[in-house]
């Protein structure tokens, strides 16, 4: 846990940025490439082999041999600011001992990443957060959460435009496929060559775990739908198990999980307005 020393005048200490997070994950890459190519010490700091206090640069990684710069009476590189070459001690061939800062890192794994996010100066605690900051910061988030709304409010019109002109009273969607419900009673499961259902879960996924039919999606009268579970196994709606033989109401944008299978109930409110009630 980090702790942090309380000052008389709490100052607000700056938070991590994607920034730092990329320029730590680029000096990173650049010090395991240059230590792969045989090159001691950090690659970003754009110097050759150090010099050590008695004036005799050091030897390179490779052969053990001194730079030729330095051999010659060239210009060193210390000197001049430009990246400095070494002798490989393979096969003569000479590469720059700094990374070009131009070359574009690989993606990190997941390990480097979370390496190097734990890695970021802590954020401040409470009481080291100026009060006029922290009302700043809640109404950027007040705003942005506004914005958010208005965005959500802009995709449910357009999926239920999409949806009245497939005349369906709702859909779900999965992450391969989009299944519409075009009848006030459908019914979700696995088409066989004698059975074949409304909303094939095959299409999304494995369904192995799915039973031919395991439930049945119906619009009520009073413009609710109800999901009700004809199956072996639990359906969940918004990680709440619904047994077999129970029936859950559906609200809209539910997630619906059925045999390790997962779908975003999305209803047309427009057509299930026009549609007439359903009789006694």
């Amino acid at each position: 846990m980090a702790h942090h020393i309380l000052d008389a005048k709490p100052t607000v200490s700056p938070a991590s940025t994607a920034e730092d997070f990329r320029s730590a994950w680029t000096r990173s890459a650049a010090a395991e490439r240059a230590s792969l190519r045989g090159v001691d010490g950090p690659a970003d700091a754009g110097v050759g082999p150090s010099t050590p206090a008695g004036g005799s640069p050091s030897a390179s990684a490779g052969g053990g041999k001194r730079s030729k710069g330095a051999d010659r009476g060239g210009p060193k590189a210390v000197e001049s600011g430009e990246p400095s070459r070494v002798e490989s001690g393979s096969g003569g061939d000479e590469g720059l001992a700094e990374t070009d800062a131009d070359e574009t890192p690989p993606p990190p794994s997941f390990a480097d990443a979370e390496a190097a996010v734990l890695a970021m100066d802590p954020r401040p605690a409470i009481d080291q957060v100026d009060p006029v900051a922290r009302k700043r910061s809640r109404a950027r988030l007040a705003s942005s959460l506004r914005k958010i709304r208005k965005l959500e409010a802009s995709a449910q019109a357009a999926t239920a435009r999409a949806a009245t002109a497939k005349n369906s009273l709702g859909v779900l969607q999965g992450h391969r496929a989009t299944f519409q419900i075009t009848r006030r009673e459908t019914v979700l499961g696995r088409s066989t060559e004698d059975q074949k259902v409304d909303v094939d879960l095959a299409e999304e996924g494995n369904a192995s775990k799915v039973s031919r039919q395991h439930a049945f999606i119906k619009l009520r009268w009073n413009g609710e739908f109800v999901l009700r579970n004809v199956g072996k196994r639990h359906v969940w709606i918004n990680n709440v198990a619904v047994e077999s033989g129970r029936r859950a109401s559906l609200a809209p944008h539910s997630l619906i999980e059925v045999g390790g299978l997962r779908l975003m109930f999305l209803p047309n409110p427009t057509l299930v307005r026009a549609s007439e009630p359903e009789p006694f």
